[in-house]
């Protein structure tokens, strides 16, 4: 707990070497930008199983976030020391 009673630590600061830091942010910051670059993707061609390009390019975008937040979850367990289990 902090001085001033709440849980919250402001002080937190994550150990770690600043390449380990680049990769976590990288890897949590990726998918927010392609999905924030619709237009890029936002087309007909090609479709998959009868899916336009935009629907199975956004889920698999969603599976491959996941990954990403995964990686940079265990990555960022690991700086702290915690339990690989």
């Amino acid at each position: 707990m902090s001085s001033d009673g709440s849980d919250t630590d402001w002080n937190y600061k994550a150990k770690g070497t600043a390449g380990q830091k680049v990769v976590v942010a990288i890897l949590l910051i990726f998918p927010m930008l392609i999905f924030g670059i619709t237009p890029l993707y936002n087309v007909d061609k090609p479709t998959l199983l009868g899916l336009p390009f935009f629907y199975w390019f956004e889920t698999v975008w969603l599976v491959v976030s996941a990954v990403f937040y995964v990686i940079a979850a265990l990555m960022l367990n690991r700086m702290e020391g915690g339990d690989s289990e």
